[in-house]
């Protein structure tokens, strides 16, 4: 029997969030785009925040973390992004907190 549960953090976001678009890469790395491509010079990688500390590696973050450690999921993706995060929230933002040991 198969079970369904998500093997990435990035596999948690596929059909959850309307607008997000998660690609599986050849080399083993995932593509996350809020609201498609809309730069031909820079990165269009969401920023990723997680526990409030910015992750410098991206979407590789989300692959690093395990599935189970994630209490929750939140992704902006308008000018509530931007206007937290400044100019590093303009491709959206993908909030993680993750569980507290006990």
């Amino acid at each position: 029997m198969r079970s369904n549960s998500p093997r990435t953090v990035a596999d948690m976001l596929v059909g959850r969030f309307p607008g997000v678009e998660v690609r599986q890469l050849a080399n083993g790395t995932a593509s996350i785009r809020i609201r498609g491509s809309r730069s031909f010079r820079s990165s269009d990688e969401p920023l990723i925040v997680v526990d409030g500390i910015p992750q410098i590696t991206g979407s590789q973050a989300l692959l690093d973390m395990s599935p189970r450690d994630v209490e929750s999921i939140e992704v902006l993706k308008d000018a509530a992004a931007s206007s937290v995060f400044g100019s590093r929230g303009a491709n959206g933002v993908i909030l993680i907190a993750t569980r507290k040991p006990m």
